[in-house]
């Protein structure tokens, strides 16, 4: 299993190089190299090997016993799980999904959440039999929430209309 040090440092080096290339650089061999470097940061993080294959907005991590999907995207995972809602009020920017033996996590950057949203996606998850708590911390929120063997985490700040949903399930 993957620890939270490790997992940090992979995206870490995921937005590092996400950066360099979403940037505006689309040449094969800047991703090559890209590709190249991720893969010897992430060997001497974790001292495994990994092949990192970088196509346009996307970047792919496989390990031996892992997965892991960096992407900027607009749209909600279509892998995401059956009983998740889908949380429609803000605009979605990046995807995160990773998978490590039976346990997936997906992580969902979200800009321009208006209003009630938490509270309104806190009713979302009673209707689909969640147990959500709710926190008011005033400039921001978070929703904690678990269902059999998934849970997730939903944090949101107020003042710039961002938060993150994190889902992952737990075999």
């Amino acid at each position: 299993m993957i620890s939270a040090k490790v997992f940090i440092r992979i995206a870490l080096c995921g937005m590092i190089v996400s950066t360099l290339l979403f940037g505006g650089c689309d040449k094969k061999s800047e991703e090559k190299t890209a590709e190249e470097t991720m893969e010897n940061m992430l060997k001497v993080t974790t001292g495994k090997d990994v092949d990192v294959n970088i196509q346009g907005k996307s970047i792919k991590i496989e390990g031996q016993d892992s997965k892991a999907q960096l992407s900027e995207t607009s749209v909600w995972p279509p892998e995401m799980f059956d009983d998740v809602p889908k949380f429609t009020t803000g605009k979605i920017e990046h995807v995160t999904k990773t998978q490590e033996g039976g346990n997936q996590t997906f992580n969902i950057f979200f800009v321009d959440i208006e209003g009630d949203a938490l509270k309104n996606y806190t009713a979302a998850l009673n209707e689909k039999g969640w147990q959500p708590q709710l926190m008011d911390m005033g400039k921001g929120g978070m929703i904690i929430a678990q269902k059999g063997k998934l849970g997730m985490n939903f944090s949101f700040n107020k003042e710039d209309k961002k938060g993150i949903l994190a889902v992952f399930s737990a075999q």
